[in-house]
């Protein structure tokens, strides 16, 4: 039986995925905020994965409760680093950079939601 704030055995914790989420915010804002871009040849690549990651990661922390507030708040995260970046004065905000954001997102939130079945399954089943 699944007391509640429990994890299933072989998930991971909503906590711990809770504050990895928290640890690629910070990474995602820290790199932004550098007066270059690290890798300018697949810099697009970067971001979508790191905001499939933090899809993900949300996702799991939710336990898949709130699918559109985790994917339209990664998706505002993103609009927000892009705008950021446009106040950094060696960068600017890319509108490549913010669909890909977006698209990783979208996709993934599709993605959990089809493979959750859009359901949580109760503690009888």
């Amino acid at each position: 039986m699944l007391i509640k704030g429990e994890a299933r055995q072989g998930s991971p914790s909503p906590n711990w995925s809770l504050l990895c989420a928290g640890v690629l915010v910070v990474q995602i804002f820290a790199l932004g905020s550098l007066p270059f871009e690290l890798l300018e040849p697949g810099n697009t690549l970067f971001h979508v994965l790191a905001y499939s990651a933090l899809t993900l990661l949300l996702w799991i922390a939710t336990d898949g409760r709130r699918p559109l507030i985790v994917v339209v708040g990664v998706m505002g995260l993103g609009m927000l680093d892009e705008f950021r970046q446009a106040a950094i004065p060696a960068r600017s905000a890319e509108v490549f950079d913010f669909l890909a954001d977006a698209l990783a997102a979208g996709v993934t939130g599709a993605v959990l939601f089809g493979l959750t079945g859009g359901r949580k399954q109760c503690a009888e089943s």
